[in-house]
């Protein structure tokens, strides 16, 4: 079972020890029948998981055990997730969820408020709904269509449930079906546990892009300082790994928030 060991110092402060028994935060996407769930079977054989699968869309055709969820509307989607979660944090036979079909799961949470109430819903239910995996002890993996990929330009912005996932996950990858009918993926984020990232851009500058974009959506103004704010915020909430912080801080102090723009 994956859990964080922690050690106590002589003031009572409580410390997390980083190393091989973190928890994995995985996020794997790409366009329909890209091989997005078999992949993530594959992924958990070979890194000796033992996963269970909420299957949103009722696509995954793996032999991953699959537990019921009622999407019977906006309401009992979210009852049936909060309560599937505690039901998995509970059992000792899983140190994994995957979680197929997040799209469709940020549309079925979105509320029958008036205006946009219906989305501050989705935005607060969601948010519930993290805290509930991050305290459950268990692996997480996210499997979305390619639209988990972050966009932000002048015709379109990623929603901030999208952003917050990108934000949070240690590896990232792309499934793709290629012109030859053979199923392949390419890595786009990888980060250690010794928290050094392997990925196509600076992965710092991908995280202070995140945190740039999380502000903005909330009508933030963006700043060194609430930048550098939202970054220990961040940490505290489990979705950015402390090992991260001094890198962080150094990119935003001396680079952040002209360099991104």
């Amino acid at each position: 079972m994956a859990l964080n060991t922690t050690t106590k110092s002589t003031g009572g402060l409580v410390f997390k020890k980083r190393g091989q028994n973190d928890l994995k935060k995985i996020m794997i996407f790409g366009l329909d029948g890209s091989g997005k769930s078999t992949f993530a079977e594959k992924y958990c054989k070979e890194h000796n998981l033992h996963p269970v699968c909420i299957d949103i869309d009722d696509t995954n055709f793996t032999d991953v055990p699959i537990v019921e969820i009622d999407t019977s509307s906006d309401l009992m989607t979210f009852r049936s997730m909060k309560d599937t979660i505690d039901l998995i944090a509970a059992e000792e036979q899983f140190d994994t969820i995957i979680i197929d079909g997040v799209t469709s799961l940020l549309e079925m949470l979105v509320s029958k408020g008036k205006g946009l109430s219906k989305y501050s819903d989705r935005a607060e239910r969601f948010q519930d709904l993290l805290r509930k995996i991050q305290s459950s002890g268990k692996n997480i993996i996210w499997i979305g269509q390619a639209d988990m990929e972050v966009i932000y330009n002048a015709d379109h912005q990623s929603n901030k449930q999208v952003i917050k996932i990108n934000s949070m996950v240690n590896e990232k990858y792309r499934c793709i079906k290629n012109d030859k009918g053979e199923y392949t993926h390419e890595v786009v984020k990888f980060r250690t546990f010794e928290g050094k990232t392997i990925l196509e851009d600076n992965p710092i500058r991908e995280i202070c892009l995140n945190i740039k974009r999380e502000l903005e959506a909330d009508n933030v103004n963006v700043t060194k300082s609430s930048m550098r704010s939202k970054v220990i915020k961040d940490i505290k909430a489990g979705f950015i790994e402390e090992s991260l912080r001094p890198d962080l801080i150094k990119y935003i102090n001396q680079y952040c928030p002209e360099e991104l723009d």
